[in-house]
């Protein structure tokens, strides 16, 4: 049965699209958190080096859930130690993969290896072991976690002040509208205000600004790329950086089945003819393997079998490795192009005040002589 509800009719456009928005970024948070309530996908700290440069210590590492017979060698997997302390989890790339018996019939097992790693881990992980496989790094976010949970200063500055503001602003507003003539006759005047306030995009500004910031960033994107597209690896091949950012090079073989017999197949270059040394606290469980130091140079040699068509990406050490790597992994451009337009949409953003003001209609700027200043500062200091 159909109702008639009056002043629905009255509803006005701009309240219908904000329904709209808000049920549109509802359905998104419901889909994106529901997988981590479900524990289909879970958060994790890195705590120590074994996989730099893919990830840092303090990223956050998300797994998704996985069926382990779907697993293939250079999967980055997340697993619990076999007779590990219960809790403790790794997350490594499968080198290869083998099987073995029990009393409940066959296993698949998988034998990992972190990237930065000169040696395997010594132990094989069961299928039962595997908590899941790797889907995205959020960078540093980790850091600002473990902080939160460790120093008082931050806890008092994140936590306790805010709180401390948000109370002595809601003793202030009961002390405004105690009383109740006063608290309408204030909520007119806010209510007046915000019908008179809108905000005006300036679309000459803003194309301004998006053609120039995006120029300046193709220009640093482009005279930091190296070698990109496909090639035919010999046994030795020479990578170097001639930029001045650090670069990120990935090599991706027509054939996946050969890509751990290219090594090193991505990796970290730096400018300048430097070399960069990287000291990482060591963390990790028995039997794991996890380097204290890690060497950056400017040029590597990657072996590769001989005569072995691949695709090779060389972009700016601008974005997270992990999040090139997988770009590189659809299309060897994508990084660059990725790049230009995350770092133009933010410098748009950050520019946000250029382009789009608060107005007040019926507001006027108007010239205020020397006589009209002194009878407002007298107003205002309640001067007779």
């Amino acid at each position: 049965m159909l109702l008639y509800q009056p002043g629905y009719e009255k509803m006005k456009k701009k309240e219908i699209i904000q329904i709209a928005i808000f049920l549109i970024i509802g359905i998104f948070l419901i889909n994106t958190l529901m997988p981590f309530y479900t524990g289909s996908y879970k958060l994790m700290i890195v705590l120590s080096g074994s996989m730099v440069p893919l990830f840092l210590p303090g990223d956050i590492v998300i797994t998704k859930s996985v069926d382990p017979n779907e697993l293939n060698v250079g999967d980055v997997i997340t697993f619990q130690v076999p007779g590990g302390k219960p809790g403790t989890f790794v997350t490594h790339r499968i080198i290869s993969i083998g099987k073995f018996y029990s009393s409940t019939g066959e296993i698949r097992s998988f034998h990992t290896k972190g990237d930065a790693n000169n040696v395997v881990d010594d132990f094989k992980v069961p299928a039962i072991n595997v908590v899941g496989k790797l889907a995205f790094v959020i960078p540093f976010l980790g850091l600002l976690i473990d902080a939160f949970r460790t120093s008082k200063i931050f806890f008092i500055l994140m936590v306790i002040l805010p709180s401390g503001i948000i109370v002595l602003d809601e003793i202030r507003n009961m002390m405004i509208y105690s009383n109740p003539r006063r608290a309408r006759k204030l909520e007119r005047e806010q209510k007046k205000i915000a019908k008179k306030t809108y905000y005006k995009l300036e679309w000459s500004k803003l194309t301004q600004i998006i053609l120039v910031s995006g120029l300046i960033f193709s220009g640093i994107v482009a005279f930091n790329l190296g070698d990109n597209g496909h090639i035919v690896l010999k046994s030795e091949n020479k990578i170097d950086n001639s930029g001045f950012l650090p670069m990120v090079y990935t090599i991706k073989p027509d054939n996946p089945e050969l890509m751990l017999d290219i090594y090193p197949w991505y990796g970290v270059l730096t400018p300048f003819n430097e070399t960069k040394v990287n000291e990482y606290e060591v963390s990790a469980p028995d039997g794991v393997v996890a380097p204290s130091t890690i060497t950056q140079f400017n040029e590597i040699v990657v072996t590769a079998p001989e005569n072995t068509p691949a695709e090779i990406s060389t972009v700016p050490y601008i974005l997270p490795v992990f999040w090139i790597v997988e770009l590189a992994e659809i299309n060897p451009y994508l990084p660059a192009v990725a790049e230009i337009l995350i770092y133009t949409s933010a410098f748009t953003l950050f520019l946000l005040p250029l382009w789009c003001k608060k107005k007040v209609r019926g507001r006027h700027k108007k010239k205020i002589g020397l006589k009209r200043t002194l009878a407002l500062w007298k107003k205002t200091l309640n001067l007779r």
